[in-house]
């Protein structure tokens, strides 16, 4: 695989772009792969038609997976970025999530204008805490459709800076914690200003699953299980985590990339997930350890002995049979893997 395309990818990540990756598994072009960014093609495979010929019907299409485009077999990922959750207000809901975000996996933002409630989210762990007025803070704030944004201020009148300056951004979800009046007269001021109705009314309020929450702690999770709710429906790829692109840009080794592009029954890891091979045996990222990893190592190990190029090689691994069963993998399953010559 050309390390072109990955810059193409990594960038895409970087700007926080909607973008897509298709791979060709059918007869037409097989290998072939094209990259459609904001509804553009940006990149495509040399020697290839099919993807030009289809181009119309492959923009249109918005989620992962396998599909089937014109009689060919062809693999969707969808390119995110990782998940970030910016908490607008610093108090004690807020110091919650970002205890059970930091165990998620979620980069945790906080902007609040206080220094001393600043102070406390910091001491709490957050990855970065903006202490400004919100509307400053947030005109500022980089976001991209992997953003999470829950308001949580001390009134309505910060309430009201923070999603007016949202509401002009990129975002995923946002949420909005008040009791219904407080709310109501947030969302009514924001209407009379003429922003749009439709992205008024996908304002999630009130915040977070109704899971009778009482204590800063049940709030907190009854928000989370909102955004995991929203962000899982998104069916995007867990796809390139951190230092993988890096390692692809700074090394002229040979590798290999394995990815799961298809699953059937159960199985440690879902579609999208992805593993980097190296030649001296490490490899960055996983796709479920045991059996399935084993198998792969077998292919890679003897991909990395030649030096001449190789085809994109399908590889089906059974979960459920006997060594599955050694491996503590009872559950079983099917997965096929996606191997590429880097």
């Amino acid at each position: 695989m050309e390390k072109e395309l990955y810059k193409v990818i990594a960038e895409s990540k970087k700007k926080g772009l909607r973008t897509f990756v298709f791979t060709s598994l059918g007869d037409k072009d097989y290998g072939s792969k094209a990259v459609i960014r904001e509804g553009e093609l940006v990149w495509i495979s040399k020697d290839t038609s099919f993807f030009k010929e289809n181009l119309e019907q492959i923009k249109e299409i918005n989620k992962s997976g396998m599909v089937e485009i014109a009689g060919n077999r062809v693999y969707v990922e969808h390119i995110c970025n990782t998940s970030k959750i910016v908490i607008c207000g610093a108090g004690h809901t807020s110091i919650a999530m970002i205890k059970i975000g930091q165990m998620l996996g979620f980069e945790m933002v906080v902007v609040e204008d206080r220094e001393e409630f600043a102070a406390k989210a910091k001491n709490a762990g957050a990855d970065r805490v903006c202490c400004e007025d919100f509307s400053s803070a947030l005109s500022k704030f980089e976001s991209d459709y992997d953003t999470y944004f829950v308001v949580v201020t001390r009134g309505h009148q910060w309430d009201k800076e923070c999603i007016r300056e949202i509401l002009k951004k990129p975002y995923a979800y946002v949420g909005l914690m008040g009791a219904k009046r407080r709310v109501g007269f947030v969302l009514d001021a924001i209407r009379s200003e003429g922003y749009d109705e439709k992205k008024i009314d996908e304002i999630y309020s009130p915040i977070g699953l109704d899971i009778n929450s009482e204590t800063p702690v049940e709030i907190a999770i009854s928000i989370f299980a909102e955004i995991i709710s929203v962000k899982n429906a998104k069916n995007k790829n867990v796809g390139y985590i951190d230092g993988m692109l890096e390692k692809i840009e700074s090394s002229a080794e040979r590798m290999v990339m394995a990815t799961i592009v298809g699953k059937k029954g159960s199985a440690p890891r879902g579609v999208g997930a992805k593993a980097l091979f190296l030649k001296d045996g490490s490899f960055v990222g996983t796709i479920g350890g045991g059996k399935a990893e084993h198998d792969i190592m077998v292919k890679v190990e003897d991909i990395l002995k030649k030096d001449d190029d190789m085809q994109p090689y399908l590889l089906n691994v059974d979960l459920t049979d006997d060594e599955a069963s050694i491996e503590g993998m009872v559950c079983g399953g099917r997965i096929e893997v996606l191997l590429e010559l880097v």
